[in-house]
């Protein structure tokens, strides 16, 4: 009778090393099923109509990372800079393949209309605008414009791209002051900052991500909520005649990006706020709205 129940024990202690084994495995399998994987084998490609380093770049890198674990399957960032975000946006529009190609955008991007045949897919997170300028100007922004009405060098501001909302954002702080800007555009806001270091432009006007690597070299004129009414986002559009279920796919997969990545946008700058598709697609429209009479006074077509 004890060897009997000496050998139940052993037997039961092996099934429960078995099972110890077996867990982790039907855990890893669970989580892959619930994972909402793409149903082609094709990479994802993040285009991005900024130079690599600036804001939707650096977002784009970041939440990719974690979507590429989320989808299973390689997930890249494509940099195709110009037009304020414009060529990239043209770019996705004509292609076609089996891959899944998303144009990356942001509220710089607004020569984009919201009435465009890209499909909105969501926002991955908010952040704000800057206008800065070196640590030996003017500190504030009233003081900075008296000495732009005087002296034409503070009047020079870059941003990263004509047509791109920083340069509109300028445009209207200038005007309220009655100043002129003379606008120097770049293609990303690294170089716009970079031009401000070496004394080629007074100021620039850039997202807060893309000013914090500089922030002991420069300082704030005015912030979003402190003379800039507008916040910034960065979203995810899918290609012309993307179903209504692969949007929804692409969603999911991005929704948890994000917020997978909260952490990593934080530390850089940006707001983590995930927004839906039907969300996505009224920031843009409103930003739109806001913006597009200021395009046709500087004579940008939208």
């Amino acid at each position: 009778m004890v060897q009997l129940s000496l050998k139940i024990a052993i037997l039961v202690e092996k099934g429960n090393q078995r099972m110890t084994r077996f867990t982790p495995l039907l855990l890893a399998a669970l989580v892959m099923l619930s994972s909402p994987a793409l149903p082609n084998d094709g990479q994802i490609t993040l285009v991005v109509g900024f130079a690599a380093g600036g804001t939707s770049s650096t977002a784009a890198r970041i939440v990719a990372e974690a979507a590429e674990q989320i989808a299973r399957t390689s997930t890249i960032v494509e940099n195709r800079p110009g037009a304020g975000g414009a060529i990239a946006a043209d770019w996705v529009l004509r292609q076609k393949g089996t891959q899944t190609l998303l144009f990356m955008s942001s509220t710089s991007s607004l020569r984009t209309s919201p009435q465009s045949e890209l499909v909105p897919v969501g926002v991955l997170a908010t952040f704000s605008y800057v206008a800065v300028t070196r640590k030996d100007a003017a500190a504030h922004l009233a003081e900075y414009m008296q000495e732009a009405s005087r002296e034409e060098k503070y009047r020079t501001v870059a941003t990263a791209g004509a047509g791109s909302i920083p340069h509109l954002i300028g445009t209207k702080l200038f005007s309220d002051y009655g100043v002129p800007m003379v606008h120097v555009p770049y293609q990303g806001s690294a170089p716009a900052i970079l031009s401000v270091l070496g004394g080629h432009v007074a100021a620039a006007i850039v997202p807060f991500p893309d000013f914090l690597p500089f922030q002991d070299s420069l300082h704030i004129l005015a912030q979003t909520g402190r003379g800039i009414e507008t916040e910034g986002w960065v979203g995810i559009f899918a290609p012309p005649g993307t179903s209504a279920e692969e949007v929804s796919r692409l969603s999911e997969i991005f929704r948890q990006a994000s917020q997978r990545s909260q952490e990593k946008l934080q530390n850089v700058g940006f707001k983590q706020v995930w927004r839906s598709s039907a969300e996505a697609r009224a920031m843009h429209e409103k930003d739109y709205t806001q913006w597009t009479p200021m395009l046709k006074v500087l004579g940008i077509q939208p």
